[in-house]
């Protein structure tokens, strides 16, 4: 007998204790999140803003580099029952991020220059410049 696939939000302090492991009884919990997402029992949504924040956590407060946070995140990204609006620009963002790129909004923010826009992106952030597929403009 199959049940109906249930589909829940996912909030950031689920996705952070499965990749960081820091609480036994929340990574726990977490995996067996996680593990019923990639089983295809369960589907997660998570918010752009919701990856967002666990990028920003596990840089400022684990003190992960860029490569690690993309190494940990896109696992989870790529599984099928894990939904995220626009998820190949956000895969794209973390590629961008672990090559290089300081910040993950910036990293976002080439993604959808190139995804969208042939690349053009208004910013006075000249760093950006040197973004491969990227042409900052000012105005």
């Amino acid at each position: 007998m199959s049940r109906d696939v249930e589909v829940y939000s996912i909030d950031a302090n689920v996705m952070l204790r499965f990749l960081v492991g820091d609480d036994p009884k929340l990574y726990r919990k977490a995996f067996d999140i996680i593990t019923g997402i990639e089983s295809g029992r369960n589907i997660a949504i998570c918010d752009p803003v919701n990856l967002a924040e666990v990028v920003w956590v596990m840089k400022s407060f684990y003190k992960l580099s860029n490569e690690r946070i993309h190494e940990l995140l896109e696992p989870i990204l790529n599984v099928e029952g894990f939904l995220l609006p626009n998820k190949e620009r956000y895969l794209l963002a973390l590629r961008l991020f672990a090559e290089g790129m300081r910040s993950f909004g910036d990293a976002c923010a080439c993604a959808a220059a190139i995804q969208d826009c042939g690349g053009r992106l208004y910013s006075f952030d000249e760093k950006l410049s040197n973004a491969q597929g990227v042409t900052r403009c000012e105005g």
